[in-house]
């Protein structure tokens, strides 16, 4: 049987003055996380060796989704990651995926090591299969456009992906006011945010939980109503108008931000790649 191993490093993490936000940050996450994809985790992911991480999934969908939610949920601190299919040698319950061996695991090795010295968030599959070129193609043109997103851009995929996830997902709203505050100090350390070469101010997050959890509600219903998850873009009508209604602003300004940030672009892109990693190709 085939798993998808993972492993990831988090990049410049010396630029943050103050570290322990940032391995804070990264271990709550990783724990929320191992909570929300359960089920289909064989090994959850756990810290390997100071900034380096690994875990392993029962298939590949899932160890994209884990990663790609991750990547939301810590920004601005940026990770690579490499993410290998094949056998293992051995399995232990009691033991941490650290402990295991065999082919994903190496695959998964060699995956990371092709990408390090990129430093944008970036995502290398390693399954010995003739289409893991194309698909790592997609993969770094992804993480081309989320390279060039700023803080509210960050924040709007965030809530679109709250409200209209690629798979149905029940999460849990505490969590997300501690992320957000988390992510004001985590910026506020940062001298080197900024959008394409150019400095700007920081902007405040100011979250309405009680309307993201009600449009959240609302969204699911309609969703499973009018079976229109597969769009030309993954981005149900009307969603600028509930994302300013959650983030107190306007519809136009939402809209810009979606423009400017290739939002729609972005989350096209990762539905495609889920989409692609359930094909039996692999």
């Amino acid at each position: 049987m085939k798993y998808a191993a993972v492993m990831f490093d988090i990049v410049e993490s010396r630029r943050y003055n103050d570290r322990y936000d940032v391995q804070n940050v990264l271990m709550e996450s990783i724990s929320y996380l191992n909570r929300l994809y359960v089920y289909a985790i064989k090994k959850e992911v756990v810290s390997s060796a100071g900034d380096e991480f690994q875990g392993l999934f029962m298939n590949l969908q899932t160890a994209f989704l884990y990663i790609r939610k991750l990547q939301l949920l810590i920004y601005p601190i940026k990770i690579r990651c490499g993410i290998g299919y094949g056998a293992i040698k051995y399995y232990d319950k009691e033991w941490e995926s650290s402990a295991l061996d065999g082919e994903a695991f190496y695959l998964c090795r060699d995956a990371i090591n092709s990408i390090q010295k990129r430093k944008s968030n970036a995502i290398c599959f390693n399954t010995v299969s003739k289409y893991d070129k194309y698909l790592n193609m997609f993969c770094m043109a992804d993480a081309e456009i989320k390279s060039k997103q700023s803080q509210m851009v960050r924040l709007i995929e965030l809530i679109a992906d709250i409200i209209f996830p690629i798979t149905p997902t029940k999460e849990d709203m505490s969590f997300y006011d501690f992320i957000l505050k988390s992510r004001v100090k985590l910026i506020r350390q940062e001298s080197w945010n900024r959008v394409i070469g150019k400095y700007r101010e920081k902007e405040a997050l100011d979250i309405n939980f009680e309307q993201l959890i009600e449009i959240k509600q609302m969204m699911e219903a309609k969703s499973a109503h009018e079976n229109a998850f597969y769009m030309e873009d993954f981005w149900m009508h009307g969603m600028s108008t509930y994302i300013a209604q959650i983030i107190n602003t306007t519809r136009q300004n939402v809209d810009r931000y979606v423009s400017l940030g290739k939002v729609k672009e972005s989350r096209t892109m990762d539905k495609a790649m889920y989409e692609l990693l359930g094909e039996e190709i692999w």
